[in-house]
C-alpha cells in the first residue's frame, strides 16, 4: 500500500450515513480537517462472528464546492454523523441537492477502495487506476 494514498485520505471523519447494516455501508465522509469529501459505499465483505466485518469501502471524491456545503452543515465533529435523510431540518436545500444528484447518478469508476470495518482503523487503501 502506498504511504502517500494513506495520508491522501488521512483519518476519515463520516459525516452522513445512508445506509448502515452492522457499521456503514454507504454514506459521505471526509478528510479530518479538511473539506474534501468523498461519497462511499460498500464493495466487497467478509463477515466475521468474533470481530467487526472486514469491508471494503469504493470512494468517489466529490467536487469541492459540494464538499465544502457538506462539511459546513455536518462537519461539527461533536456531532458525530448524521443518518440521511437528516430529519428536522438539519439538511439545506442544497444539501439535499448534493445527495439526491449523488444517490441518483451513476458516479462510474471510483477513486480509491479502502479497506476498513469502521473508518476508524484504515487497513489498506488502494488507487483505482483506468484500464487500457
Amino acid at each position: 500500500m502506498s504511504e502517500h494514498l494513506m495520508e491522501g485520505l488521512g483519518q476519515p471523519d463520516v459525516l452522513i450515513i445512508i445506509d448502515w447494516r452492522d457499521g456503514p455501508v454507504e454514506g459521505i465522509l471526509r478528510r479530518r480537517g479538511e473539506v474534501t469529501c468523498w461519497y462511499f459505499r460498500l464493495f466487497a465483505e467478509r463477515p466475521e462472528t468474533a470481530v467487526l466485518d472486514d469491508r471494503i469501502f469504493a470512494l468517489w471524491v466529490l467536487p469541492d464546492a459540494d464538499g465544502a456545503v457538506l462539511s459546513g452543515e455536518f462537519g461539527d465533529a461533536g456531532h458525530g454523523a448524521h443518518v440521511w435523510p437528516v430529519s428536522g431540518g438539519l439538511g439545506s436545500v442544497e444539501a439535499r441537492r448534493i445527495v439526491d444528484g449523488i444517490l441518483s447518478a451513476g458516479p462510474g469508476s471510483p477513486n480509491l477502495l479502502v479497506r476498513t470495518s469502521d473508518f476508524i482503523d484504515i487497513m489498506g487503501v488502494w488507487e483505482v487506476v483506468a484500464s487500457g
